[in-house]
Order: structure tokens, then sequence, then C-alpha cells
């Protein structure tokens, strides 16, 4: 999963990876039961705060997006 942050967006660090997200399912490189990666593994890759890869992951729930189980996050896709 390749996903990056631009330090210079008008948009948040939040708000960037929820949209890269998006985009992946959507163009269907991230699938129904996908798991995305550790909250601090995915932290660690972008070089940003635990906190907000919570957020985005939380985001990603509240849009049906994902669904946290057994402390992993897994992809729902919309039908």
């Amino acid at each position: 999963m390749d996903i990056e942050i631009d330090a210079q967006s008008r948009l948040t660090i939040t708000e960037q990876i929820v949209g890269q997200i998006e985009r992946l399912i959507s163009e269907g490189e991230l699938k129904e039961d996908d798991v995305l990666p550790a909250v601090k593994d995915m932290a660690d890759r972008l070089q940003i705060s635990r906190m907000t890869t919570a957020k985005a992951y939380a985001l990603l729930c509240e849009k049906g997006l994902a669904e946290q189980s057994d402390g992993r996050f897994l992809i729902r896709v919309k039908k």
C-alpha cells in the first residue's frame, strides 16, 4: 500500500490518509477483508504520530470503509 503525506497540502494529514485509502479501495488495490497496517507501523512508516493514524482509521470506520476486529483494521467495501 503506497500512501504518501504532502506537507504542503491544504488537507490535514488525517484527510490525506483517508483520501488515499478511499482511492486505493475505489481502484481495487484494497479489497474486502484486507488488513490495514497496524497503527504503530503506519505511523512509523509515514513518520507521523500514532494519534493521527488512529484518527484516520477511526474516520474510515465511521465512513463504513473499515472495521476494527481483534485489534486489526479490516477494509469494508461499500456495496
